[in-house]
């Protein structure tokens, strides 16, 4: 893709494009995520918190099983300061993957921020700017 698209194909081209993007924000970072355990990427957006990036995350809070894996992220993020939101009770699940950077850039995932999903699954995302 040319122009003011991009695709992103995991693992091949890793996380260095998500993180160069968290990074970059000057101003806000919007985040729905299904999964989000990744050391590295909550790292990155804790960063942007404490830069005086608007930081602003959905998180789904439980699988069907009831399993919930983003407990851990969730503290971490909300102690640097991220305002956390679960995702609409009225529904079974959010399985959305979003980030909205700066109002002006969005990337529409496939992948979960989990070590696993940026290193070993067949992964997509398509950026817009």
């Amino acid at each position: 893709m040319s122009g003011d698209r991009e695709l992103i194909v995991l693992p091949n081209d890793t996380a260095k494009p998500i993180i160069a993007a968290i990074d970059a924000a000057g101003a806000s970072l919007k985040i729905k995520m299904f999964l989000f355990t990744d050391p590295t990427l909550i790292e990155a957006v804790t960063k942007a918190r404490k830069r005086g990036v608007d930081v602003r995350i959905m998180l789904n809070p439980a699988r069907r099983s009831g399993e919930a894996e983003n407990v851990a992220t969730r503290k971490a993020l909300e102690h640097a300061g991220v305002n956390v939101a679960d995702s609409n009770p009225a529904f079974e699940l959010t399985h959305e993957k979003s980030m909205i950077v700066d109002d002006s850039v969005a990337f529409v995932k496939s992948l979960n921020w989990e070590t696993r999903n940026l290193t070993e699954t067949r992964d997509y995302a398509v950026v817009t700017r």
